[in-house]
Protein backbone atom coordinates (compact mmCIF):
# COMPACT_ATOMS: atom_id res chain seq x y z
CA UNK A 1 0.00 0.00 0.00
CA UNK A 2 1.31 3.42 -1.00
CA UNK A 3 0.53 6.77 0.61
CA UNK A 4 -0.34 9.29 -2.08
CA UNK A 5 -0.83 13.04 -1.95
CA UNK A 6 -3.47 13.91 -4.56
CA UNK A 7 -4.51 17.40 -5.69
CA UNK A 8 -8.21 17.33 -6.62
CA UNK A 9 -8.15 20.66 -8.39
CA UNK A 10 -9.61 22.08 -10.49
CA UNK A 11 -12.97 20.36 -9.91
CA UNK A 12 -15.04 22.60 -12.25
CA UNK A 13 -18.12 21.92 -10.09
CA UNK A 14 -17.93 18.26 -11.10
CA UNK A 15 -19.01 19.08 -14.65
CA UNK A 16 -15.89 18.72 -16.79
CA UNK A 17 -13.56 16.15 -18.27
CA UNK A 18 -11.02 16.95 -15.54
CA UNK A 19 -13.53 16.23 -12.76
CA UNK A 20 -14.46 12.98 -14.55
CA UNK A 21 -10.77 12.06 -14.54
CA UNK A 22 -10.45 12.93 -10.84
CA UNK A 23 -13.48 10.82 -9.88
CA UNK A 24 -12.31 7.76 -11.80
CA UNK A 25 -8.62 7.82 -10.85
CA UNK A 26 -9.47 8.34 -7.18
CA UNK A 27 -11.90 5.44 -7.38
CA UNK A 28 -9.11 3.12 -8.55
CA UNK A 29 -6.29 4.50 -6.39
CA UNK A 30 -8.30 4.13 -3.19
CA UNK A 31 -8.81 0.40 -3.76
CA UNK A 32 -5.26 -0.43 -2.69
CA UNK A 33 -3.69 2.79 -1.42
CA UNK A 34 -4.06 5.46 1.21
CA UNK A 35 -4.82 8.75 -0.49
CA UNK A 36 -4.77 12.24 1.02
CA UNK A 37 -6.83 14.54 -1.18
CA UNK A 38 -6.23 18.28 -1.30
CA UNK A 39 -9.56 19.90 -2.13
CA UNK A 40 -11.16 23.32 -1.88
CA UNK A 41 -13.69 23.59 0.93
CA UNK A 42 -16.49 24.42 -1.49
CA UNK A 43 -15.79 21.22 -3.46
CA UNK A 44 -15.53 18.82 -0.53
CA UNK A 45 -19.15 17.68 -0.95
CA UNK A 46 -18.36 16.49 -4.48
CA UNK A 47 -15.87 13.94 -3.12
CA UNK A 48 -16.52 13.17 0.56
CA UNK A 49 -19.69 11.10 0.12
CA UNK A 50 -18.31 9.18 -2.85
CA UNK A 51 -14.88 8.55 -1.29
CA UNK A 52 -15.35 8.27 2.50
CA UNK A 53 -12.07 6.35 2.94
CA UNK A 54 -9.93 9.22 1.66
CA UNK A 55 -8.16 11.65 3.99
CA UNK A 56 -9.05 15.24 3.07
CA UNK A 57 -6.79 18.27 3.29
CA UNK A 58 -9.02 21.33 2.98
CA UNK A 59 -7.68 24.25 0.96
CA UNK A 60 -9.28 27.61 1.91
CA UNK A 61 -11.85 28.89 -0.56
CA UNK A 62 -9.93 32.14 -0.92
CA UNK A 63 -7.82 30.13 -3.38
CA UNK A 64 -10.83 29.05 -5.43
CA UNK A 65 -10.49 31.56 -8.26
CA UNK A 66 -8.31 30.29 -11.13
CA UNK A 67 -5.47 32.80 -10.68
CA UNK A 68 -5.23 32.31 -6.91
CA UNK A 69 -5.45 28.53 -7.29
CA UNK A 70 -2.70 28.52 -9.93
CA UNK A 71 -0.44 30.54 -7.60
CA UNK A 72 -1.29 28.32 -4.61
CA UNK A 73 -0.21 25.20 -6.50
CA UNK A 74 2.85 26.85 -7.96
CA UNK A 75 4.31 28.66 -4.94
CA UNK A 76 2.38 28.02 -1.69
CA UNK A 77 1.61 24.31 -1.64
CA UNK A 78 5.24 23.26 -2.41
CA UNK A 79 6.48 25.11 0.72
CA UNK A 80 3.56 24.61 3.13
CA UNK A 81 3.05 20.86 2.80
CA UNK A 82 4.61 18.13 4.90
CA UNK A 83 5.65 15.85 2.06
CA UNK A 84 7.49 13.45 4.35
CA UNK A 85 4.23 11.58 5.05
CA UNK A 86 3.77 10.55 1.41
CA UNK A 87 5.36 8.24 -1.15
CA UNK A 88 4.52 10.45 -4.10
CA UNK A 89 2.52 13.45 -5.28
CA UNK A 90 -0.04 13.09 -8.06
CA UNK A 91 -1.50 16.09 -9.89
CA UNK A 92 -4.33 15.01 -12.23
CA UNK A 93 -4.37 18.15 -14.38
CA UNK A 94 -0.76 19.24 -14.83
CA UNK A 95 -1.70 21.16 -17.97
CA UNK A 96 -3.61 23.51 -15.65
CA UNK A 97 -1.90 23.25 -12.22
CA UNK A 98 1.88 23.04 -11.83
CA UNK A 99 4.47 23.12 -9.02
CA UNK A 100 7.76 24.99 -8.66
CA UNK A 101 9.35 22.19 -6.62
CA UNK A 102 8.57 18.87 -4.97
CA UNK A 103 10.85 17.05 -2.53
CA UNK A 104 9.21 13.67 -3.23
CA UNK A 105 8.53 11.74 -6.42
CA UNK A 106 5.93 13.60 -8.47
CA UNK A 107 3.66 12.52 -11.32
CA UNK A 108 1.41 14.84 -13.30
CA UNK A 109 -1.15 14.04 -15.98
CA UNK A 110 -1.30 16.28 -19.03
CA UNK A 111 -4.56 16.06 -20.98
CA UNK A 112 -4.06 18.47 -23.85
CA UNK A 113 -2.60 21.69 -25.18
CA UNK A 114 -5.71 22.68 -27.11
CA UNK A 115 -4.85 26.36 -26.53
CA UNK A 116 -1.94 25.96 -28.93
CA UNK A 117 -4.22 24.68 -31.68
CA UNK A 118 -7.44 26.68 -31.23
CA UNK A 119 -7.12 30.43 -31.71
CA UNK A 120 -8.78 32.83 -29.26
CA UNK A 121 -9.50 30.09 -26.73
CA UNK A 122 -8.28 32.07 -23.72
CA UNK A 123 -7.28 35.62 -22.72
CA UNK A 124 -3.71 36.93 -22.91
CA UNK A 125 -2.84 36.19 -19.26
CA UNK A 126 -3.91 32.56 -19.43
CA UNK A 127 -2.14 32.14 -22.76
CA UNK A 128 1.07 33.46 -21.14
CA UNK A 129 0.61 30.98 -18.29
CA UNK A 130 0.02 28.13 -20.74
CA UNK A 131 2.72 29.01 -23.27
CA UNK A 132 5.49 30.12 -20.93
CA UNK A 133 5.03 28.94 -17.35
CA UNK A 134 3.52 25.49 -17.85
CA UNK A 135 6.20 24.23 -20.29
CA UNK A 136 8.94 25.47 -17.93
CA UNK A 137 7.53 23.98 -14.72
CA UNK A 138 6.43 20.68 -16.27
CA UNK A 139 10.13 19.82 -16.19
CA UNK A 140 9.89 19.81 -12.37
CA UNK A 141 7.80 16.62 -12.43
CA UNK A 142 9.65 13.32 -12.20
CA UNK A 143 7.23 11.73 -14.65
CA UNK A 144 4.38 12.89 -16.86
CA UNK A 145 1.36 10.90 -17.95
CA UNK A 146 -0.01 11.76 -21.38
CA UNK A 147 -3.53 10.56 -22.21
CA UNK A 148 -2.77 10.16 -25.93
CA UNK A 149 0.04 10.06 -28.46
CA UNK A 150 -1.29 13.38 -29.75
CA UNK A 151 -0.69 15.06 -26.39
CA UNK A 152 2.69 13.37 -26.07
CA UNK A 153 3.69 14.94 -29.38
CA UNK A 154 3.01 18.40 -27.93
CA UNK A 155 4.87 17.56 -24.72
CA UNK A 156 7.97 16.55 -26.66
CA UNK A 157 7.80 19.09 -29.46
CA UNK A 158 6.44 22.19 -27.75
CA UNK A 159 7.48 21.73 -24.12
CA UNK A 160 10.76 19.94 -24.77
CA UNK A 161 10.03 17.19 -22.25
CA UNK A 162 12.40 14.21 -22.69
CA UNK A 163 10.66 11.21 -24.25
CA UNK A 164 11.68 8.87 -21.43
CA UNK A 165 9.86 11.12 -18.96
CA UNK A 166 6.48 10.78 -20.73
CA UNK A 167 4.22 7.72 -20.48
CA UNK A 168 1.10 7.41 -22.66
CA UNK A 169 -1.78 5.95 -20.67
CA UNK A 170 -5.20 6.06 -22.33
CA UNK A 171 -8.15 7.19 -20.24
CA UNK A 172 -10.82 4.69 -19.38
CA UNK A 173 -14.59 4.78 -19.14
CA UNK A 174 -17.03 3.71 -16.46
CA UNK A 175 -17.62 0.06 -17.33
CA UNK A 176 -20.12 -0.34 -14.52
CA UNK A 177 -22.31 2.35 -16.05
CA UNK A 178 -21.69 1.59 -19.72
CA UNK A 179 -22.19 -2.15 -19.65
CA UNK A 180 -24.18 -4.55 -21.82
CA UNK A 181 -27.31 -4.27 -19.69
CA UNK A 182 -29.71 -1.84 -21.33
CA UNK A 183 -33.36 -1.26 -20.58
CA UNK A 184 -35.18 -0.11 -23.74
CA UNK A 185 -36.13 3.56 -23.60
CA UNK A 186 -39.61 4.18 -22.27
CA UNK A 187 -39.49 7.85 -23.12
CA UNK A 188 -38.11 8.86 -19.71
CA UNK A 189 -34.88 10.44 -20.94
CA UNK A 190 -36.60 12.13 -23.87
CA UNK A 191 -39.31 13.51 -21.63
CA UNK A 192 -36.83 14.66 -18.99
CA UNK A 193 -34.67 16.51 -21.53
CA UNK A 194 -37.37 17.67 -23.93
CA UNK A 195 -36.28 15.47 -26.84
CA UNK A 196 -38.76 14.20 -29.41
CA UNK A 197 -38.10 11.40 -31.90
CA UNK A 198 -34.74 10.26 -33.26
CA UNK A 199 -31.65 12.36 -32.84
CA UNK A 200 -27.99 13.03 -33.62
CA UNK A 201 -26.08 13.61 -30.38
CA UNK A 202 -23.11 15.71 -29.31
CA UNK A 203 -22.15 15.85 -25.61
CA UNK A 204 -19.74 18.63 -24.72
CA UNK A 205 -19.68 21.84 -22.76
CA UNK A 206 -21.10 24.63 -24.90
CA UNK A 207 -17.82 26.40 -25.60
CA UNK A 208 -16.86 28.52 -28.60
CA UNK A 209 -14.77 28.18 -30.67
CA UNK A 210 -12.98 25.06 -29.43
CA UNK A 211 -15.87 22.60 -29.32
CA UNK A 212 -17.02 23.63 -32.81
CA UNK A 213 -20.78 23.66 -32.29
CA UNK A 214 -21.23 26.21 -35.07
CA UNK A 215 -19.86 23.97 -37.82
CA UNK A 216 -21.90 21.05 -36.54
CA UNK A 217 -25.07 23.14 -36.74
CA UNK A 218 -24.10 24.35 -40.22
CA UNK A 219 -23.57 20.73 -41.24
CA UNK A 220 -26.97 19.78 -39.85
CA UNK A 221 -28.53 22.57 -41.90
CA UNK A 222 -26.98 20.98 -45.02
CA UNK A 223 -28.61 17.60 -44.49
CA UNK A 224 -31.48 16.72 -46.86
CA UNK A 225 -34.84 17.94 -45.51
CA UNK A 226 -35.97 14.34 -45.13
CA UNK A 227 -33.16 13.61 -42.68
CA UNK A 228 -33.81 16.84 -40.78
CA UNK A 229 -37.46 15.81 -40.45
CA UNK A 230 -36.41 12.40 -39.13
CA UNK A 231 -33.52 13.40 -36.83
CA UNK A 232 -33.16 16.26 -34.38
CA UNK A 233 -29.75 17.61 -33.35
CA UNK A 234 -29.24 17.31 -29.59
CA UNK A 235 -26.46 19.35 -27.96
CA UNK A 236 -25.93 18.35 -24.34
CA UNK A 237 -23.70 20.22 -21.91
CA UNK A 238 -23.33 23.23 -19.64
CA UNK A 239 -22.73 26.74 -20.94
CA UNK A 240 -19.06 27.76 -20.85
CA UNK A 241 -16.95 30.46 -22.46
CA UNK A 242 -18.43 31.69 -25.74
CA UNK A 243 -21.74 29.85 -25.28
CA UNK A 244 -23.67 33.00 -26.18
CA UNK A 245 -22.34 32.82 -29.75
CA UNK A 246 -23.48 29.22 -30.10
CA UNK A 247 -26.94 30.01 -28.72
CA UNK A 248 -27.25 33.10 -30.90
CA UNK A 249 -26.46 31.10 -34.04
CA UNK A 250 -28.92 28.38 -33.08
CA UNK A 251 -31.64 30.96 -32.45
CA UNK A 252 -31.29 32.31 -36.00
CA UNK A 253 -30.96 28.93 -37.72
CA UNK A 254 -33.66 27.98 -40.26
CA UNK A 255 -33.93 24.65 -38.42
CA UNK A 256 -33.83 26.12 -34.91
CA UNK A 257 -36.88 24.11 -33.87
CA UNK A 258 -34.90 20.90 -34.43
CA UNK A 259 -31.80 21.96 -32.48
CA UNK A 260 -32.20 21.00 -28.82
CA UNK A 261 -29.98 22.22 -25.97
CA UNK A 262 -30.44 20.01 -22.91
CA UNK A 263 -28.07 21.77 -20.52
CA UNK A 264 -25.95 19.69 -18.14
CA UNK A 265 -26.99 16.02 -18.09
CA UNK A 266 -26.66 14.06 -14.87
CA UNK A 267 -23.98 11.38 -14.96
CA UNK A 268 -26.43 8.53 -14.43
CA UNK A 269 -28.58 9.67 -17.37
CA UNK A 270 -25.75 9.67 -19.90
CA UNK A 271 -25.89 5.97 -20.94
CA UNK A 272 -29.61 6.25 -21.76
CA UNK A 273 -28.99 9.47 -23.69
CA UNK A 274 -26.22 7.82 -25.72
CA UNK A 275 -28.09 4.60 -26.38
CA UNK A 276 -31.23 6.32 -27.62
CA UNK A 277 -29.20 8.32 -30.19
CA UNK A 278 -29.01 7.25 -33.83
CA UNK A 279 -25.58 8.83 -34.36
CA UNK A 280 -22.89 10.40 -32.22
CA UNK A 281 -21.02 13.35 -33.78
CA UNK A 282 -17.80 14.74 -32.27
CA UNK A 283 -16.69 17.83 -34.28
CA UNK A 284 -14.27 19.35 -31.75
CA UNK A 285 -11.30 21.19 -33.22
CA UNK A 286 -8.98 19.66 -30.66
CA UNK A 287 -9.16 17.00 -27.95
CA UNK A 288 -6.43 15.53 -25.77
CA UNK A 289 -8.46 12.34 -25.55
CA UNK A 290 -12.24 12.63 -25.93
CA UNK A 291 -13.96 10.40 -23.36
CA UNK A 292 -17.47 10.96 -24.85
CA UNK A 293 -16.32 9.22 -28.03
CA UNK A 294 -15.36 6.13 -26.02
CA UNK A 295 -18.63 6.25 -24.06
CA UNK A 296 -20.64 6.46 -27.28
CA UNK A 297 -18.77 3.50 -28.79
CA UNK A 298 -19.30 1.54 -25.56
CA UNK A 299 -23.03 2.11 -25.98
CA UNK A 300 -22.95 0.68 -29.51
CA UNK A 301 -23.73 3.99 -31.22
CA UNK A 302 -22.21 4.62 -34.68
CA UNK A 303 -19.84 7.58 -34.50
CA UNK A 304 -18.40 10.28 -36.74
CA UNK A 305 -15.61 12.52 -35.45
CA UNK A 306 -12.91 15.02 -36.36
CA UNK A 307 -9.82 13.73 -38.13
CA UNK A 308 -7.44 15.87 -36.02
CA UNK A 309 -5.74 15.77 -32.62
CA UNK A 310 -6.42 12.55 -30.68
CA UNK A 311 -9.89 11.70 -31.99
CA UNK A 312 -8.86 9.66 -35.02
CA UNK A 313 -6.26 7.96 -32.80
CA UNK A 314 -8.86 7.01 -30.21
CA UNK A 315 -11.41 5.90 -32.82
CA UNK A 316 -8.80 3.90 -34.76
CA UNK A 317 -11.08 3.05 -37.67
CA UNK A 318 -14.22 2.60 -35.56
CA UNK A 319 -15.70 5.95 -36.68
CA UNK A 320 -15.95 7.91 -39.92
CA UNK A 321 -13.74 10.99 -39.72
CA UNK A 322 -14.16 14.45 -41.22
CA UNK A 323 -12.41 17.81 -41.46
CA UNK A 324 -13.94 19.83 -38.59
CA UNK A 325 -13.29 23.07 -40.49
CA UNK A 326 -15.57 21.98 -43.38
CA UNK A 327 -19.29 21.76 -42.51
CA UNK A 328 -19.96 20.11 -45.86
CA UNK A 329 -17.61 17.26 -44.95
CA UNK A 330 -19.29 16.84 -41.55
CA UNK A 331 -22.70 16.77 -43.27
CA UNK A 332 -21.52 14.22 -45.84
CA UNK A 333 -20.25 11.81 -43.17
CA UNK A 334 -23.39 12.16 -41.05
CA UNK A 335 -25.62 11.57 -44.07
CA UNK A 336 -23.59 8.55 -45.16
CA UNK A 337 -24.09 6.82 -41.80
CA UNK A 338 -27.73 7.82 -41.37
CA UNK A 339 -28.65 6.48 -44.81
CA UNK A 340 -26.74 3.21 -44.54
CA UNK A 341 -27.98 0.72 -41.98
CA UNK A 342 -25.17 -1.68 -42.84
CA UNK A 343 -22.48 0.96 -42.30
CA UNK A 344 -24.08 2.05 -39.02
CA UNK A 345 -24.06 -1.57 -37.83
CA UNK A 346 -20.44 -2.01 -38.88
CA UNK A 347 -19.34 1.13 -37.00
CA UNK A 348 -21.28 -0.02 -33.92
CA UNK A 349 -19.55 -3.39 -34.01
CA UNK A 350 -16.11 -1.87 -34.49
CA UNK A 351 -16.73 0.64 -31.70
CA UNK A 352 -17.69 -2.07 -29.23
CA UNK A 353 -14.46 -3.87 -30.11
CA UNK A 354 -12.33 -0.75 -29.85
CA UNK A 355 -13.40 0.18 -26.29
CA UNK A 356 -11.63 -2.87 -24.87
CA UNK A 357 -8.45 -0.76 -25.09
CA UNK A 358 -9.75 1.74 -22.53
CA UNK A 359 -9.84 0.98 -18.82
CA UNK A 360 -9.44 3.11 -15.69
CA UNK A 361 -7.97 0.08 -13.96
CA UNK A 362 -5.21 -0.14 -16.59
CA UNK A 363 -4.69 3.62 -16.49
CA UNK A 364 -4.14 3.72 -12.73
CA UNK A 365 -2.03 0.56 -12.80
CA UNK A 366 0.18 2.41 -15.27
CA UNK A 367 0.51 5.31 -12.83
CA UNK A 368 1.51 2.97 -10.02
CA UNK A 369 3.98 1.21 -12.32
CA UNK A 370 5.64 4.57 -12.98
CA UNK A 371 6.21 5.03 -9.27
CA UNK A 372 7.32 1.42 -8.74
CA UNK A 373 9.86 1.68 -11.57
CA UNK A 374 11.47 4.87 -10.24
CA UNK A 375 14.39 2.94 -8.74
CA UNK A 376 15.42 1.77 -12.21
CA UNK A 377 16.10 5.40 -13.17
CA UNK A 378 18.37 6.06 -10.20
Amino acid sequence: MKTILYSAMPMDNGKSGISNYIFNTLDELLKENKVSVMVLGKDLHLLAKRFPSADYIIVPDRYSKPLQNMLWHLFIMPFSTDFSRFDFLFIPAANRRIICRCPIFSIGTVHDFSQLHVKAKYDLFRMFYIKKLIPFFLHKFDSIVSVSESTKKDLLGYCGIPADKVKVLYNGYDRRLYNDTFTPDTGRIRGKLGIKGKYILYISRIEHPGKNHLNLMKAYEMLPPGLQDEYNLVLAGSNWSGAEKVLEYAGKSPVKDRIIFTGFVEYGDLPQLYRCASLYAFPSFFEGFGIPLVEAMACGIPCVCSNCSSLAEIAEGAALTFDPHRPEDIAEKMQTVLESGSLASELSRKGLGRVSAFSWEKHVKGIMDIYDSRTKKK
